[in-house]
């Protein structure tokens, strides 16, 4: 690459961002797994994901209209008889026993062979 070509390039600490917005509501779980003696679990979700639908339908269908349309797409349509859903969790490094909710794989139900039959017990 020339030196000419070099300058060419957009600097990576100088470029003029949109700032993000921020996102009011916080999507949390209450679930149980697998294990005999889980006591519960409660978290929220950190997944992108979730925080551009609530951008997407905020847009869509309003203030009045996005939060039953969230509920609708993150519990109602992921959590049907016909899908299994799994969480990808994860952690940091200053506190490795407390885990975050990453992300949520819901694939409907003969797709894989191994999954736990509850996740909510309603």
């Amino acid at each position: 690459m020339s030196k000419a070509a070099l300058t060419d390039q957009m600097d990576l600490l100088d470029q003029d961002l949109r700032q993000l917005e921020w996102v009011p509501l916080e999507f949390r779980y209450r679930f149980r797994c697998d294990d005999s003696d889980c006591t519960g679990h409660d978290m929220a979700l950190r997944d992108w994901e979730a925080g551009e639908s609530y951008r997407k339908y905020l847009r869509q269908y309003g203030q009045q209209g996005v939060e039953e349309k969230l509920r609708e797409r993150w519990f109602t349509r992921m959590f049907a008889p016909d899908h299994v859903v799994h969480c990808f969790v994860g952690n940091l490094a200053k506190r490795p026993r407390t885990f975050m909710l990453l992300g949520l794989f819901y694939p409907r139900r003969g797709t894989i062979e191994n999954y736990q039959e509850e996740l909510f017990s309603l």
